[in-house]
């Protein structure tokens, strides 16, 4: 057996064809240019009207009716130009959440997009610039796809209509919605394209051999894969997942050499799969920068870790694939009852389409020519049938779901049917894992190229008896005609991305400061229309969206953004007022707070908007009764926060301290074995902690720190007031007291006290800094 086996498109060893046979399998020619301009016409065609977004006087629109996620990526586009162009790293921001810095390793932030924004924000608007990305992605993807089945298949006619199955696919339509991380797939072909050329092509002899083969084949690959790693960590899994199943396959073929094979040894059959190793190892080479921190973060962190339901809520139905996406232009209306699914929340669109299958079907039953002896190790169809089944098991999740019911066990109707992505969704890196919906990508990437062989297959069918007809031509044209009005998605929605004119003018005021945006956040979905109004202001923001979220303490933890955000009647465990709220607005930077009396800016429905006169009345209450806006119309109000008559230190909740209570004596917060409240002190000074505490059960000690300075050591039993036996060296800036119980801690329900479980010391309330004046 050769060392390496010829190219896979010289001789197809599973799939007859017709027509340009003759061809050699470059990378670049005419008729590729002809698929690329192909590619075009169809990404115009069923992304329309996007297209029109492009004229003139068009307006600010986008596709897609998911505003949500949307916007959530148009600010993607807007903070990675301003981290790099800025020398930042893009994956930690301040810009939202304000003041902490906030990881974006596991945010959908697709960072290529973001790149690629760059030169196109310099002479296009954010929403034009997001509507040629999307665009392209779709050129590219068809065109990535049309290259990969050619190459497998060899036929130009049916590497068409194969890149058509995967381009347009209704999971592909659907993320139009507003998910730009996954509506940006085309890397995913050109991966899998390099890593077959890699493992499949012929390797010169010779160092100078290997060295060609690294530079255009192993480094390319790699690289490919490292752009899908930059647009989304799903589908960088579905990619691992597709070079491991093609390694499998590799092992398989190696451990059973067929008798006709010239070259028995096993560092020859194991070649391929070195080769394949190397192109892995590259692309770990490549990405390292971004590997390591993502790694480490998932090793101390369980934020990025979803709720035990989110894989059923986000799995595939198993008749949704045979059901035409809701958005037909034609008859989707008669399967918007799948709304009512106690699952798919996401819009999901997983149909196949009876075009791709019946011609998968054909390219997979069709009788097989024998295999030419050097095309043994390439994978044929029944290779990509196999992988393509794996993911379809796997995009149903955990449990099988058919017509939005659960299917059981047939002797437990109790019981579940279980699914193969139960065995995986406990597994390190799968447990991050929510929607195994989105394995249909993989799967429509296996249609893709069981449809051209099926082209192939259907073409010589016609084509026997009658050598001079080329009917590929016709197959072609005539299943993408047949998927086009399958899927039929145009006029696609189109959704308005305007912006405030008040944040507009913002931009052009100079300082450094940030804004604080009221009502409060009630989800983190509304905070993405913040951020995409950060995008033309770009000031920093308390607030945001995203795609992992978590809590963030700093609104309920620091005086006077406790109180614009729950009212001055509603304290916590301090004892502060107008000083130590103005201080603390201005240590952060507050210079405008800004009231949005709309939710959703675009829509004008009355049940979409906010109850603003709460937050009216809170912004009176720490503002003055007589703060006016210094701006105001229909959209929003915007307060000016003055500067504090007296900077004063104030105390922000720490860690380690149960939720706010209030009781009897006024709001008060519980402590376990050990608690910390941060200090800020505009400048140095001296000042006295007082506070009020009682500890749960029989009196126990309580030690209080400054820093590493034991300040506070006493018996605690009944509530009482107490005051550190000396004034505390406040520096300027941040400073920490640590409360710690010695005795560790108990349960109310050990003691009788009802049925909390939980582990406490003491509750803590008035608790202030009483300064020493000098």
């Amino acid at each position: 057996m050769p060392e390496s086996p010829p190219s896979p498109v010289d001789v197809t060893p599973d799939a007859p064809r017709h027509g340009d046979t003759s061809i050699r399998p470059r990378l670049w020619h005419r008729r590729h240019l002809g698929a690329l301009l192909a590619h075009v016409g169809l990404s115009v065609l069923f992304t329309w009207p996007l297209v029109l977004n492009f004229l003139p006087g068009a307006g600010t629109t986008t596709p897609g009716f998911m505003r949500v996620d949307r916007n959530q990526n148009l600010w993607n586009l807007w903070w990675t130009r301003e981290a790099l162009l800025a020398g930042r790293n893009p994956f930690v921001t301040d810009m939202i959440w304000y003041p902490e810095p906030q990881s974006l390793y596991y945010h959908t932030l697709n960072v290529f997009n973001g790149i690629a924004a760059i030169p196109l924000l310099s002479v296009l608007s954010l929403p034009t610039t997001y509507n040629v990305i999307v665009l392209l992605s779709f050129v590219l993807t068809g065109w990535g796809a049309f290259l990969l089945v050619h190459y497998v298949c060899g036929n130009c006619w049916a590497a068409l209509a194969g890149s058509v199955v995967f381009a347009y696919s209704a999971y592909h339509i659907a993320t139009m919605r507003g998910l730009l991380q996954l509506i940006s797939l085309e890397w995913v072909p050109f991966f899998v394209l390099f890593l077959l050329k890699a493992v499949f092509d012929a390797v010169e002899p010779g160092r100078r051999g290997a060295l060609r083969w690294g530079l255009t084949r192993a480094l390319p690959a790699g690289f490919f894969l490292l752009l899908v790693t930059l647009v989304d960590w799903y589908y960088t899994l579905y990619s691992l997942m597709i070079a491991g199943l093609l390694g499998l396959y590799l092992l398989w073929r190696a451990a059973r050499p067929s008798r006709d094979e010239s070259d028995q040894r096993w560092a020859t059959r194991l070649a391929p799969v070195v080769r394949l190793g190397a192109v892995i190892a590259v692309y770990l080479v490549l990405a390292a920068p971004l590997l390591i921190p993502t790694l480490r973060e998932l090793r101390t962190e369980r934020y990025m870790v979803p709720d035990p339901d989110a894989a059923l809520r986000h799995s595939a139905d198993l008749a949704a694939y045979f059901m035409p996406p809701r958005g037909h232009l034609l008859w989707g209306q008669a399967f918007s009852w799948r709304d009512r699914w106690p699952f798919g929340g996401d819009t999901y669109e997983v149909y196949f389409t009876y075009t791709a299958l019946v011609l998968a079907g054909v390219g997979l039953l069709a009788v097989r020519r024998p295999r030419s002896d050097d095309r043994s190790w390439v994978p044929g169809r029944r290779f990509w049938a196999a992988s393509g089944l794996v993911f379809f098991l796997l995009s149903l999740g955990p449990v099988l779901q058919v017509n939005g019911q659960q299917v059981r066990w047939l002797l437990s109707p109790s019981v579940p049917l279980v699914m193969p992505y139960r065995l995986l969704e406990n597994l390190p890196v799968f447990n991050i894992s929510r929607s195994p919906d989105r394995f249909d990508m993989p799967v429509t990437l296996c249609l893709a190229l069981l449809v051209g062989y099926g082209v192939n297959a259907l073409s010589d069918r016609l084509a026997r008896g009658n050598q001079s007809v080329r009917p590929a031509r016709g197959v072609s044209v005539a299943a993408v005609a047949l998927i086009v009005v399958e899927l039929m998605p145009f006029p696609y929605p189109q959704s308005t991305a305007d912006v405030p004119r008040w944040y507009s003018q913002l931009a052009a005021a100079p300082g450094d400061y940030s804004i604080l945006e009221l009502p409060p956040q009630g989800d983190y979905w509304h905070g993405a229309y913040r951020m995409y109004f950060q995008t033309a202001h770009g000031k920093p923001t308390f607030g945001g969206y995203i795609s992992r979220e978590y809590y963030h303490p700093f609104l309920d933890s620091t005086p006077g953004f406790q109180q614009l955000q729950r009212g001055s009647e509603e304290a916590d465990m301090f004892a502060d007022g107008p000083d130590e709220w103005f201080s603390a607005l201005e240590r952060y930077r507050v210079r405008y707070v800004v009231l949005q009396k709309r939710r959703e800016p675009e829509r004008d429905d009355p049940r979409a908007e906010p109850d603003v006169a709460q937050s009216r009345e809170h912004i009176a209450q720490v503002l003055g009764p007589d703060a006016e806006p210094v701006y105001e119309d229909e959209q929003l109000a915007a307060y000016a926060v003055a500067s504090p008559e007296r900077r004063v230190p104030f105390l922000s909740v720490g860690q380690g301290w149960q939720p706010r209570e209030v009781g009897p004596n006024g709001a008060f917060r519980w402590m376990g074995s050990r608690a910390t409240i941060e200090v800020e002190a505009p400048s140095l000074a001296e000042a006295y902690l007082e506070f009020r505490a009682a500890g749960l059960g029989s009196p126990r000690r309580l030690q209080v720190y400054h820093g590493e300075v034991l300040v506070f050591d006493r018996m605690i039993g009944g509530l009482q007031t107490f005051r550190t036996d000396g004034p505390l060296g406040l520096p300027e800036g941040t400073s920490t007291l640590t409360f710690v119980s010695p005795e560790g801690t108990v349960s109310p329900a050990r003691l009788g006290l009802g049925d909390d479980p939980r582990q406490l010391s003491f509750a803590l309330l008035d608790m202030r800094l009483d300064s020493v004046q000098k």
